[in-house]
């Protein structure tokens, strides 16, 4: 089992490297390179996802590329969060409320993922993040309201497991994440002021599955000037009331809202 567990791990080191790679693909020697094995096993994994949809080759530029087979996969994982639907509703509400740009993130492991945004009316938008993206847990507002509603051994683990990508954000240090997550449970959600990127700041509540933990967030970002003591409780009372109905949805609906642990 050993060895088919090696092999698992592999398959996921791949599929990262191609997540974080170039859009229009990647040749076995950069995905060797990315995920530390040697060019010939890179190869030999990348014909075998090859075979089974997960990987494609391009004919012309002979670069790998993600396979359609994962929107089979994506589909179905899709139901899973089907009541998020309505979460977008909730999303393009706030922003239409607040003037500002929101975002829609979901819980993957020990990241957040970008789901969809919407933008309002400001002139000034604050596009810190693009859909599809994925940030460590913990170096965005999204993230401290997610490890908020995890356990503190979950949230030392999480921290860990990311310290070499949370260290890339130079104005977000590992161990003063512990201290926002403390704000944002006593608080109820998440006040990033300028630490991931200078001059914008952010508000995020969570979205609960059954079993209490944070599988999703909504987060409103926006310029510091308008993230005073008094629009930071204003946006939290909106995303609060939204959450709440998308929350009473899912019981309704009988949804399953869950993450990827």
């Amino acid at each position: 089992m050993e060895g088919g567990s090696k092999t698992i791990e592999r398959v996921g080191d791949i599929l990262r490297a191609f997540e974080r790679g170039s859009e229009h693909g990647m040749t076995s020697g950069e995905i060797a390179t990315a995920t530390g094995f040697d060019k010939a096993t890179a190869y030999r994994a990348l014909v075998s996802l090859g075979r089974i949809g997960l990987v494609d080759r391009d004919t012309e530029s002979r670069r790998f590329r993600l396979g359609v087979y994962l929107f089979n996969l994506g589909a179905i994982a899709a139901r899973r969060f089907s009541v998020l639907a309505h979460a977008r509703e909730i999303v393009a509400e706030i922003a239409k409320e607040t003037g500002d740009t929101v975002f829609l993130s979901v819980r993957n492991r020990h990241e957040s993922v970008c789901i969809d945004c919407a933008t309002g009316s400001y002139p000034i938008k604050a596009q810190t993040l693009t859909v599809g993206e994925s940030v460590p847990l913990g170096v965005s507002a999204g993230g401290v309201a997610m490890l908020a509603t995890m356990t503190d051994a979950e949230v030392r683990h999480s921290i860990q497991y990311n310290a070499v990508e949370i260290s890339k954000f130079h104005s977000v240090r590992p161990d003063d994440i512990f201290e926002h997550v403390d704000a944002a449970r006593h608080q109820g959600y998440a006040h990033y002021a300028g630490q991931v990127v200078a001059g914008m700041g952010a508000v995020a509540r969570p979205i609960r599955g059954p079993s209490g933990q944070g599988i999703a967030v909504i987060s409103v970002t926006a310029v510091l000037d308008r993230l005073s003591q008094v629009r930071v409780r204003m946006i939290n009372d909106l995303l609060k009331a939204g959450i709440e109905k998308i929350e009473q949805r899912a019981l309704l609906i009988g949804n399953r809202l869950e993450t990827i642990a």
